[in-house]
């Protein structure tokens, strides 16, 4: 599957659904296309950094990111996700280039900006089927006017774990390069505990483990919340 008139028309054919549920329902996943990269971004020891109280700046680091990608491909819509100390995304190949300048431009701007260490790669997705995994893609839309790409797949583990060996490594730019942050914006607000104690629950399906299985561990618990 190719995508050769870029990433509007497959993204944003995308149907938003509604309900989060229905989040585990193979159905409302699509492939990204063979001719598509993934890009990924992650703050270098950043559990230490946030041992040392720097989370707000980890944080900027990450939104960083989402933030120079989002103004290389000129405000269009792509999928993309948010992980507090880096983010993953998927690009067309028509902007494959724009995208990993932006990314050169990004890791360099953290390093003398904010005194961290970022690495980023650009992953190609037939690299990742070629592992016998795959990247599938579904817009989440918790409010008429908002909607959050979901990932599946596994693909974007492998090309996590990838990126850390030193693989699809995407060289920084020159020093004073300065990636194009215009609408960057990290705001902190505590959030109130009804309880005493907020708690984070993160469910991640083994190595091997049977996709039917994962999916009606994740429903369940989706269930009881």
């Amino acid at each position: 599957m190719t995508a050769s008139d870029g990433g509007d028309s497959f993204y944003g054919g995308i149907p938003v659904f509604r309900g989060f549920d229905r989040l585990m329902d193979p159905a409302l996943y699509a492939p990204l296309p063979d001719d598509w990269s993934i890009g990924m971004a992650d703050v270098v020891e950043s559990t230490k950094a946030i041992a040392e109280a720097r989370y707000k700046v980890v944080n900027m680091a990450g939104a960083s990111v989402v933030a120079s990608i989002t103004n290389a491909l000129e405000g269009r819509e792509f999928p993309f996700v948010f992980g507090g100390d880096g983010a993953s995304f998927a690009v067309s190949p028509d902007d494959r280039d724009r995208v990993r300048e932006a990314l050169a431009a990004t890791a360099i701007w953290v390093e003398e900006s904010l005194n961290l260490a970022m690495r980023v790669a650009m992953v190609p997705v037939a690299a990742v089927r070629a592992q016998g995994l795959d990247v599938r893609v579904a817009r989440f839309g918790p409010s008429p006017n908002l909607s959050y790409a979901m990932f599946s797949g596994g693909g974007l583990n492998w090309a996590e774990a990838a990126m850390k060996r030193g693989e699809f490594a995407v060289a920084k730019a020159h020093p004073g390069t300065q990636p194009d942050l215009s609408g960057l914006s990290c705001r902190f607000e505590e959030i109130p505990s009804r309880r005493g104690l907020i708690l984070s629950v993160l469910v991640v399906a083994a190595p091997g483990a049977d996709p039917a299985a994962f999916r009606n561990v994740i429903e369940d618990i989706i269930e009881l919340v």
